[in-house]
Parts: C-alpha cells; sequence; structure tokens
C-alpha cells in the first residue's frame, strides 16, 4: 500500500480525519495527498480536519460495490468542508426513499454537516451526518 494511502487509514483506525496543508501557498488538501493540488509543491504537512462542512449536492445509490450492497440505496453527496475542498462521500440523516424525497432534500441545501469515521463491512470510512 502506497504510504500516504496507509497513513491515512491508520489515522482512520484511529478516529482521526486528516487532511494535508501546504506550507508554501496555504491551501488545504482533503484527502492528503503527497503535492499541493494549488502549487504543486511538496511542502506540506498533514492537519486533522474540523468535521464541519455543508452538503452541496446530494443523491443516492442503488447499485453499490457488491461488498455494501446490503446498504443499499447508499445516500451520498458533494460537502464542501469548512477548510476548503470538496469531498464525495456517504451523507447520513438525509431521505432518499424516493426520487421525489431526493429532489425535496436538494431544494434545502446546503446543509451542514459533521464528519465521522464508521467501520463499514471493515473498512473505515468517512461519513459526513447531518448536524
Amino acid at each position: 500500500m502506497e504510504l500516504i494511502a496507509k497513513k491515512w487509514y491508520d489515522n482512520l483506525a484511529q478516529g482521526k480525519i486528516m487532511g494535508a496543508r501546504c506550507l508554501d501557498c496555504g491551501a488545504f488538501t482533503f484527502p492528503p495527498l503527497s503535492v499541493c493540488r494549488q502549487c504543486n509543491s511538496r511542502n506540506i504537512e498533514w492537519q486533522e480536519i474540523s468535521g464541519n462542512g455543508q452538503v452541496i449536492m446530494f443523491s443516492s445509490s442503488i447499485l453499490p460495490a457488491k461488498k455494501f450492497a446490503k446498504y443499499a440505496p447508499i445516500p451520498y453527496g458533494i460537502v464542501k468542508l469548512e477548510e476548503g475542498p470538496c469531498f464525495f462521500t456517504k451523507v447520513e440523516g438525509f431521505d432518499c426513499s424516493t426520487v421525489e424525497s431526493i429532489a425535496r432534500e436538494n431544494e434545502k441545501l446546503p446543509q451542514k454537516v459533521k464528519a465521522e469515521v464508521q467501520k463499514i463491512e471493515g473498512v473505515n470510512i468517512v461519513v459526513f451526518r447531518k448536524a
């Protein structure tokens, strides 16, 4: 496993959700990479995110990966983090039972959410729950 991915999952296992701050331009990258997305610097440091964000788009998946099929439909969205970057992930507290309910939920956006680490089918993932 690539070192950065291992470090990411090791932190998730400890309940820490990490990003990377560029020490040259100050940009924040999430999930962390070994290089800044803004200025291409490798002068970065890992930093725990606040966990605060807003869902700016919401939908669901009725055909998830086989490992997660029993959880369908899975609500997911684009979360704009307080630190700046956007992240596409599972969101909770949103009604995805019908196309109409998804449309209604999108009319209420943006909605505040808070990040947490959940272990699903043996995998630690970042999930955002309606605040």
